[in-house]
């Protein structure tokens, strides 16, 4: 019982570390970038055509396309801070539920933010390329493919999450009475 507890405080101290640094990962690119908006960031993974591409990268001017770049490379740290931030989060929230089913798939739902974590970077990469190289069909929509796995993976698990929170709620609720 003690190790489980001990578990359950170092998944705890690491979920709210991961938080935390997602937070300052967060700040330091709208430094870096001089405010660029995260709409701009997510309006070109989402692209999808060579045509929408070219024509965003031509409204930015080059001191925002190099506001952009920044804000990709400022992005591999954050990919880290949110992973790990889901990871923890998802395991942590599995076992605050007080359901042995949720802390069981709280394991399996962390690993969707690795996976999500896999997709940013090679979209990343794929933008990266396309800014510094050239603007290529399939690398493009290949960028728009990633980004689209990767929200999904997200949105599933925080809505995990989500359900987890619930579910500890109830559980509470249920001791008071």
């Amino acid at each position: 019982m003690q190790i489980v507890r001990s578990s359950v405080q170092s998944l705890k101290r690491r979920f709210w570390i991961a938080v935390a640094l997602t937070a300052l990962s967060l700040l330091l690119m709208r430094f870096l970038t001089n405010g660029l908006a995260g709409s701009v960031i997510v309006e070109f993974e989402m692209a999808k055509t060579t045509e929408k591409a070219k024509s965003l990268m031509e409204s930015w001017g080059s001191d925002g396309l190099s506001r952009f770049i920044r804000g990709i490379y400022v992005d591999f740290i954050f990919i880290g801070c949110y992973v790990a931030t889901l990871f923890f989060g998802c395991r942590y929230m599995g076992h605050l539920s007080g359901h042995s089913i949720f802390k069981n798939a709280g394991y399996i739902f962390s690993y969707l933010a690795l996976i999500a974590g896999i997709c940013d970077i090679l979209e990343n990469i794929s933008m990266l390329f396309t800014i510094n190289k050239q603007v290529v069909a399939w690398v493009v929509h290949f960028a728009y493919d990633m980004a689209f796995v990767k929200f999904s993976l997200i949105f599933i698990a925080l809505l995990f999450m989500i359900i987890c929170l619930f579910f500890w709620g109830i559980v509470k609720l249920g001791e008071k009475r």
